[in-house]
Order: C-alpha cells, then sequence, then structure tokens
C-alpha cells in the first residue's frame, strides 16, 4: 500500500450480535458498522521527517483514580488495571511532543482470548479524532492535553465481554503509524452501577452488601433451629482475584462473557468438579481424612488459592461451602449476588415436581422406590440481573446452584431460573425451574406400593402433604446480621389459592401430572412431634408426640418410635434407639401427648456432622385400619466460641499488633482429640490453623492470637474449631481499625 493509501474509502466491518451461535447477548440482536482503523489493516507506513512522527512515550494507567472511581480500590497486587464496563476511565500518555487534533490519531487495542478478532467483539479498538462510534460502543474522549501529555477518557460497551484483555496503543500522524508495544493488562468486570448493563442495582446499601461486602452469615441447621456461621468471601483478596480470572478463562466460552446469565450457569458448573475438574470435591458423610472436613473451612479463600495452585479439586465441600465459594466468585466478578438457604429442601430425582415416598402394605418404606428426599436445609445462590431472554417480570434476583446434585444439560449445574417465575409455576423458564421449584414447593406425596409388578395401577396415592417442603428461606440482611426471610418470595403463602394454583400449574409439567387427580383420603387420627429447641449437645432432652382423635368415636392406637443419628442430606447414618410398641385408647376427640427419653450416652458415640437427628414415629389405628406415621429432623446445638479483645482499652490501629483471645469450654463428658482452630480475616490475618490437641471432658481451653491490621475500616475475624468428637463450632469478632 503506498503513500496515497490514506485518501481511500475506510474499510466498514459490518457486525450482528446476539441470536447467535457465540453471542454473549441473550435475547438482543445488534447490527454495529464499524470503521477499522487503517492501522489495523497491512501497510507500509511512510517515514516522516524526524520530530514529525508521534510516538508515545508512556502510558499512566491511574490505576489509584480508575479504581477508586470503578469500586475496585480494595483489589490489592494485581498487575494491570480492575475497571467495570460501561463507565469511563481516563488513562495519561506522555508524548514526544503535542497531540495535533487535525492529523493525529491514537488507537486503542483491546484484545481478549485465544483468537481475537472485531467480528466476535474479542478485538476491539478505540480512536481519538475519529468520527462518534454512537450506540453502545467503546468511546474515546480527549479530557485535557498539555506540550507533551495527553488525557483521554475511555467508555467500553455495557455489554462488552468481562476478562482480562491486552492493551496495545497505537500513535498515527498522516499515514504513518508508531506502535507503543508494552502491552497492559486490562480486567474488565460488569458494572451494577451502570444503567444499561444487565447486572445493574439501583439500592446503593444493597450494593454495598451483595458486592462489596467480603464478609457474610451462611444459615444452616433446621427449619426449627435456624443458625448461622460467619463465612468469609473474601472477593477481592489478590489470589482470589486470580483464581476467578483463572477460572473465567478456563471454563467461560468467549462468546458466552458478555451475558452474565451464561457466566453465573458457568461459573456454578465450575465451583463443582463433576464435570470440569472445577474448584471442589463433594462429600457428604464418612471419614473426610487425609483432607479438608467441609464444617473446617472459614471462608473461601483457602479453597480457591489451593484450586488456584493445583488445578485439582479440593476436597471436600457440602452445599453451604459451595455457596460461600461461588457468592465470593460472582461477586469478584461484578455480579450482586448472596447465599440462600432453604430448611426442609425437597430432592426430586424424576422431575415429577413432588417428593414421592412410597409404602408396602404394612406399612414398611418401600426403599427400592424412595430416590427422593428432603433435607434438612440446602444452601444455593441468588444472583441479580435482567433477563433479556424472558418475557418482562421475570428479571431480579435469579436462583444459581453450584452443589452437584442432578445434571442440566449434561452438566453438574443449576440456574440462573427466575425467583419470580418460581413462585408462579412457571417451570417451562430456563433454567432448572422445576428442580428449584420442587424444592421449595414440591408436596410430599405417600404412596402404597401394592405388588412388585410395577404396573400402574398397584401405586395407590394414600396422602399429599403440604407445606412441609420450602420453610424459613433465609439470607442475610443488608448492612446487619439478622436473618432476612425470603420464603414469600419463592412462593405464595402456604395454603393461599395463589399458592395451590402455582403447584398445580407446575405438577402439569412434571412426569406426574395425574398426582391431584385423586381426591385426599379422610383420617381421623393425627399426630404431631414436638421437638424441644436449644438442647445442647450432652444433654438428655426428651421428645413429646400429641396424638388426636378427632372423630366422635372411640380409636385404639399402637405406635412404635425409633431415633437414629443422621446427615443433614436427611440420610440416616446409625441408629441410636427404638422402644417397644405402645398402645392405648382415645375417646372421642381426646388426645394424649406420649413421652420418649433420650439419654447422652445413648446418642454421643453416634452422632455425626451437624449433631443431626432423625426421629420417626409410625402409628396403627385398630378400628379404621388407618396407617399413619411422620419423621421430624432435628439438632443438637453446639456451643459457641468466644472471642475478645486482650487489650480492648487500646486503640485499634492499622499496623498495630492487636492481640485475641479465642475461649472454648467443652460440653461432652468425655475427652476431645486431635483439636484444632482454624482462623481467617480479610485485612486481618491470612488463612491460619493451629493445632490444639486434645481437650479434657467439660474443660475450658483459650488460645492468644495475634494479629497485625493491612486494611482499614470494618473486618471480621472469623474461627472455627474442629476435633474428632465435635465440630461446627465458629465465632467471630468484628473490628473497626483505624487509620
Amino acid at each position: 500500500m503506498g503513500s496515497g493509501s490514506s485518501t481511500k474509502a475506510p474499510v466498514v466491518v459490518v457486525v450482528r450480535s446476539g441470536n447467535q451461535p457465540g453471542s454473549g447477548d441473550i435475547g438482543r440482536r445488534t447490527v454495529r458498522h464499524i470503521t477499522v482503523p487503517e492501522v489495523c489493516r497491512p501497510r507500509s507506513p511512510t517515514p516522516l521527517p524526524d520530530g514529525t512522527q508521534l510516538k508515545i512515550l508512556s502510558l499512566d494507567l491511574k490505576k489509584d483514580v480508575n479504581a477508586k472511581e470503578h469500586h475496585t480500590d480494595e483489589i490489592d497486587g494485581i498487575k494491570g488495571l480492575v475497571i467495570r464496563r460501561g463507565q469511563a476511565f481516563t488513562f495519561l500518555l506522555k508524548l514526544n511532543r503535542s497531540y495535533d487534533d487535525s492529523t493525529d490519531q491514537i488507537t486503542f487495542d483491546f484484545k481478549i482470548g485465544s483468537n481475537p478478532v472485531i467480528q466476535k467483539r474479542t478485538r476491539v479498538y478505540a480512536s481519538t479524532g475519529g468520527p462518534s462510534s454512537g450506540g453502545k460502543q467503546w468511546e474515546v474522549k480527549i479530557l485535557d492535553k498539555t506540550e507533551d501529555t495527553l488525557t483521554v477518557s475511555i467508555t467500553s460497551d455495557p455489554d462488552a465481554l468481562v476478562g482480562e484483555y491486552s492493551l496495545a496503543v497505537h500513535a498515527k500522524v498522516a499515514a504513518s503509524v508508531a506502535n507503543y508495544v508494552e502491552l497492559q493488562s486490562i480486567y474488565l468486570l460488569f458494572n451494577p452501577w451502570c444503567e444499561e448493563d444487565q447486572v445493574y442495582l439501583q439500592d446503593d446499601k444493597e450494593l454495598e452488601e451483595y458486592v462489596l461486602n467480603e464478609q457474610g452469615l451462611i444459615w444452616y441447621g433446621n427449619s426449627a433451629q435456624p443458625a448461622s456461621r460467619p463465612w468469609g468471601f473474601n472477593q477481592f483478596e489478590e489470589k482470589v482475584f486470580e483464581a476467578v480470572m483463572y477460572l473465567l478463562k478456563k471454563h467461560v466460552k468467549e462468546g458466552a462473557l458478555g451475558s452474565p446469565v451464561l457466566v453465573a450457569r458457568t461459573m456454578s458448573a465450575a465451583v463443582n468438579s463433576q464435570d470440569d475438574n472445577g474448584v471442589l470435591s463433594g462429600k457428604w458423610g464418612g471419614d473426610y481424612s487425609p483432607h479438608t472436613r467441609p464444617t473446617k473451612w472459614t471462608g473461601s479463600q483457602a479453597i480457591l488459592e489451593k484450586h488456584l495452585e493445583s488445578k485439582a479439586p479440593v476436597r471436600y465441600g457440602q452445599c453451604w461451602v459451595f455457596s460461600g465459594v461461588l457468592t465470593t466468585v460472582l461477586r469478584c466478578l461484578g455480579i450482586p449476588s448472596r447465599s440462600v438457604t432453604n430448611y426442609s429442601s425437597a430432592h426430586d430425582t424424576d422431575s415429577s415436581l413432588t417428593i414421592d415416598k412410597h409404602f408396602s402394605p404394612d406399612g414398611t418404606p418401600a426403599d427400592f422406590y424412595n430416590n427422593d428426599s428432603v433435607w434438612n436445609f440446602h444452601v444455593w445462590n441468588e444472583c441479580w440481573m435482567t433477563r433479556p431472554d424472558l418475557p418482562a417480570g421475570f428479571g431480579g434476583w435469579q436462583a444459581v446452584d453450584a452443589t452437584p446434585q442432578e445434571t442440566s444439560e449434561g452438566i453438574f449445574c443449576t440456574g440462573p431460573c427466575s425467583v419470580k417465575a418460581i413462585k408462579d409455576g412457571h417451570v417451562y423458564y430456563p433454567y432448572d425451574a422445576k428442580f428449584v421449584f420442587a424444592e421449595v414447593n414440591g408436596d410430599i406425596v405417600n404412596w402404597e406400593v401394592k405388588s412388585s409388578v410395577e404396573l400402574l395401577d398397584d401405586f395407590i396415592r394414600l396422602r399429599v402433604k403440604n407445606h412441609v417442603v420450602g420453610r424459613n428461606i433465609s439470607t442475610k440482611e443488608v448492612g446487619k446480621k439478622d436473618r432476612r426471610d425470603l420464603t414469600l418470595d419463592y412462593k405464595y403463602k402456604d395454603g393461599s389459592d395463589e399458592e395451590r394454583a402455582a403447584v398445580k400449574l407446575a405438577a402439569g409439567y412434571g412426569s406426574k401430572p395425574f398426582v391431584y387427580d385423586v381426591p385426599n383420603t379422610t383420617d381421623d387420627v393425627d399426630m404431631s412431634v414436638e421437638v424441644t429447641p436449644n438442647v445442647y449437645i450432652g444433654a438428655d432432652f426428651e421428645i413429646p408426640i400429641l396424638v388426636e382423635n378427632k372423630s366422635s368415636e372411640q380409636r385404639t392406637i399402637s405406635i412404635n418410635f425409633a431415633l437414629h443419628s443422621c446427615y443433614y442430606t436427611g440420610v440416616i447414618a446409625k441408629q441410636i434407639k427404638t422402644e417397644p410398641t405402645r398402645q392405648f385408647i382415645l375417646g372421642p376427640n381426646e388426645s394424649k401427648r406420649v413421652i420418649y427419653h433420650v439419654d447422652s450416652d445413648e446418642y454421643l458415640d453416634k452422632l455425626v456432622d451437624q449433631t443431626g437427628l432423625k426421629m420417626t414415629v409410625v402409628g396403627h389405628v385398630e378400628e379404621t385400619g388407618q396407617d399413619f406415621g411422620d419423621e421430624e429432623d432435628f439438632r443438637l446445638r453446639t456451643p459457641d466460641l468466644e472471642v475478645k479483645l486482650i487489650n480492648p482499652d487500646e486503640a485499634i490501629q492499622f499496623g498495630r499488633k492487636i492481640e485475641v483471645e479465642i475461649s472454648f469450654t467443652s460440653p461432652l463428658e468425655k475427652k476431645l482429640t486431635h483439636c484444632e482452630f482454624d482462623i481467617e480475616g480479610r485485612g486481618l490475618l491470612a488463612p491460619t490453623n493451629i493445632q490444639h490437641g486434645v481437650i479434657e471432658a467439660k474443660d475450658t481451653t483459650s488460645r492468644t492470637v495475634s494479629v497485625y491490621p493491612v486494611k482499614a475500616g470494618k473486618r471480621t475475624l472469623v474461627i472455627t474449631f474442629e476435633s474428632d468428637q465435635l465440630s461446627q463450632v465458629t465465632g467471630e469478632l468484628e473490628l473497626d481499625i483505624q487509620r
């Protein structure tokens, strides 16, 4: 190309995005006419006299200013610039001479991915001195110029691909080009502060909580005894940020990098290891050695750092660990996210949207058919975004789950699924609405299996139990340590016409739509369990069973009782005790409270993680032949750690040593072995393990920890205690670090 090339017509590239394979813009279709700068086309530049050629001597990314304006100033140690899409950022260029608007042009060449091309939006040119691009494109403005400096502002497309870009800068005068060859890393994140971004969140307090807050609470336990444990998300730690960028590059297809829907969905798969050698392997009971027991983790940082170093799955996690890590990943990327706990959470295995329990004619469980289950609790995530791929009204909070339970489109992932769609029973919308609906609002259906031939007529529906699944759906309150109840976001009030209509609508798209075609049976003896709350491990306790005769006639009743330890997934671990059949007579409309006593020495050696217990009662009415039964899951509470400052009157200052005392009193009448404390706190202390050996029966022990704050502001120290005999013991200490 000769010296007259500058007079030729510019090359125009038409880029179509949305509704095409590899497009990151879901449900959108955009046609863009991009004038490709001449510098991008092969050429033989014409040399200019010395002093005429425009040269860039240096580029200042203005990291401090940009990071503060883009809410990324908490990210430390990253080489390059971390910014958010759709928002202006500034550069300062040192030139060899003054910039001439009439002849000069500077082009910023942003590239992402393995084969950057304009058509796929993986290469972007943003230039000074050119015509206004208009629309949602990268735009460059000159803010200030002096004799040898130029301050420019660049605003990226609010739908731009997120991830790590490399930046090269080119200077051109007339037809001659000089390259600034020092490549810079530019990390572009989603921007919930930008109104045009799909993840835009208007409320400042929610932005602080769901994007910027690095500490949180995750709820566990059961619906009658909800409890929370502290968790360090630490999404702005250097190695955590590097790990998230690694996951983004490894797992997310380049064409999907602009869509928070596809990024969140892919990350829900990347956090578990089932399909793709992801972050965490799950294990739900048994011996965890030589790896880490799930209850031992204090936060996401140690997990993500281990995965970044080894590139192998970290062992082991359970649902709250998967959720905590996914919260970290999404907040780090700029997608507002929170961990959500569903109590009495159902696991539907056959897409029936009901939880089916089968019994033989003699009343014993037909275990061959009992694949569905109800977990004491299950923790997933919600992320905030619009859903242009769905009808209006289904944006906002979306359920997404990293715990591997069932496959979705052949991969272990769940969501994002519109919470509004779940509430209304619109289970035909993507992604995985059927599964999530069953988790929060599936009815429990009891079936009698009359034979082993497996004919449809041999499955007799006995009873539909409403309002058991999906209780006290919980997350941390914004700006507080309180529990926020989300139940009415997921379903209408239990028993209301709207709630029943949603259930029947959803079930119509399931594998057993005929479930609600059969009228309910009428039973006149009822039973309920009265679990005593706040029973601590090591104590004796009682379980009262209330049996009521609601008929106007006498009833002869027999009941059988069994108590087992169980995992939080509802799976039975060990039998603790059974008792002989109790038989009694109830007069018309009479009730009786039957008491079962449990001594600590009956259960202490049989407990498993989460100190969960499952009580089962099966009864029979002689006069009517009615069989009834119920099971109730509950847990024994563990004590908290006491965490306090040794010198509370001293000033708590940045860079100054703080001494903290951790105290623990064993509630058990036996020795605790292999005791250890795990401690971490963003800006206070990197994840630290302290081996403590043995704690004698009922003994009190304490440890002193020195902390050197490296960041000012409100910070939280999180501690867990583990031993062979006792786990899920936690504590925390909030500190306000002054400069």
